[in-house]
């Protein structure tokens, strides 16, 4: 019994601080509620004003843009001053919006305003509104015009290895052209290329070019040698504004020569000569060869009467050039054929001409020589001695020789021409003749003479 008492005296001063203890940890905690009491712990963040990017902007009909929304909570509602011309989603998706404006006849001013979840809107000094401008996109209200340049027949339809031209027109506000502008071309689908303008990349896939002083804006077409029929399309967009516009059209499989290779110039091309009795000598004229599979072969009907030079031809859209030698001919053909074997047939084959001109011919100069004779009196003699004559007009240069034969004839230049020295020497006794001959035709012959004792 005492020694249980004193246990009981002995562990109640434990029990004491044990409480103590317990007590201070529940303070901790709030009063045992759970709630925190750091005084130092940061408070709920504030959301910052709404605001939309770009503050102001200038869009195109026709053409999408978008707005940029941040700071206050969201989702946000959107809300524009003039639905008819710009209207908008009122629930955005996320923080960005989208416009579309509709078409306008002049500039239109535009004022979109945004909401958040928790009702603050902008159109404040804090959250200002965006003021969008709507300007008339330079519509291409005819689309994309493709015709073909060989033989493939209608609107919209080019042949496998030919070629033809997409165009379009650009329109302002009360359909003006518009001068200047940039367009790009773009192959969307389909087995053909754009012509360009430069020499390193004849072909592309992409090319941009400038509006004439009408508005129009036009690329050439290459169709792929091996393209089946097939539905193509092509698009064109204005670079200033962004809009555009497709097109589509059809490419024939063709396997006839005529359709497939063509040839320019086409029909007959004539050349005259100087005078009405000769031809030209050296003029050129140049054949380009577009379509089928190179390298094509070129033959002329009349071989010696032309030079062809730059044949074969290596390339789609290279070129041969057939260059004259003087000879006289009409209607000369020219057989071009492809590395498959087709070739253009007679009728559609170029033919070149080479026929005398116009101009009575300038009848030569007399041929005329000084002096005319020379003649030695004895007791003078021709031994050592050397006599010029100079031989003037007529046509070229001049052949020489004497009769009879022994003198030795030189002149400067050699052969001789009008005006220039020519020297005898060691002439014999008696009448020596001097004959000079000229180019011309008839040829002109002059004579001098040199009389030795």
């Amino acid at each position: 019994m005492t020694q249980t008492r004193l246990f009981r005296t002995w562990l109640r001063p434990f029990a004491g601080v044990a409480a103590l203890a317990g007590m201070l940890a529940l303070s901790a905690c709030g009063g045992g509620s759970g709630a925190p009491n750091n005084p130092y712990s940061p408070g709920p963040s504030v959301p910052g004003p709404i605001s939309i990017l770009p503050q102001s902007v200038t869009i195109y009909s026709g053409v999408p843009a978008t707005l940029t929304i941040s700071g206050g909570v969201p989702p946000y509602s959107a809300f524009s001053s003039n639905s008819t011309v710009l209207p908008v989603t009122q629930n955005v998706s996320g923080s960005t919006l989208l416009l579309l404006a509709n078409g306008v006849g002049a500039n239109t001013n535009v004022t979109i305003d945004v909401q958040d979840a928790a009702g603050d809107r902008t159109g404040t000094a804090t959250s200002p509104s965006a003021s969008v401008t709507v300007s008339p996109a330079p519509l291409l209200p005819s689309g994309i015009t493709v015709l073909p340049n060989g033989d493939c027949a209608g609107t919209n339809n080019l042949c496998s290895g030919g070629t033809g031209t997409a165009s379009v027109v650009l329109t302002g506000p009360g359909g003006a052209g518009l001068a200047g502008r940039q367009v790009r071309f773009d192959v969307v689908t389909g087995s053909y290329a754009i012509q360009t303008s430069n020499p390193s990349l004849p072909l592309a896939s992409t090319w941009t070019v400038i509006t004439d002083s009408n508005g129009n804006a036009s690329v050439g077409l290459v169709v792929n040698v091996n393209a089946v029929t097939q539905i193509a399309t092509i698009r064109a967009t204005d670079i200033t504004t962004g809009n555009q516009v497709t097109g589509n059209f059809t490419i024939q499989q063709v396997t006839d020569g005529s359709a497939v290779l063509s040839v320019i110039p086409t029909g007959n091309t004539t050349i005259t000569g100087p005078t009405t009795t000769t031809c030209s000598s050296g003029a050129d004229v140049s054949y380009y060869i577009f379509g089928g599979t190179p390298p094509y072969t070129v033959a002329a009907s009349f071989p010696q009467s032309v030079t062809l030079s730059g044949v074969p031809v290596f390339s789609n859209g290279g070129h041969f050039d057939a260059i004259t030698n003087g000879s006289c001919f009409t209607n000369m053909q020219f057989a071009i054929t492809d590395a498959t074997g087709r070739t253009i047939p007679g009728g559609a084959s170029p033919t070149l001409s080479n026929v005398v001109g116009t101009t009575a011919p300038t009848p030569p100069p007399a041929l005329t020589v000084s002096p005319p004779s020379v003649t030695i009196v004895a007791p003078a003699s021709c031994v050592g001695k050397t006599f010029n004559f100079v031989p003037v007009g007529g046509t070229g240069s001049y052949s020489v020789t004497a009769s009879p034969s022994g003198p030795v004839i030189a002149s400067v230049p050699a052969p001789p021409t009008s005006g220039a020295v020519v020297s005898v020497s060691i002439v014999p006794s008696g009448v020596t003749t001097v004959t000079f001959v000229d180019q011309s035709s008839p040829q002109k012959t002059v004579t001098a003479t040199i009389t030795c004792p």
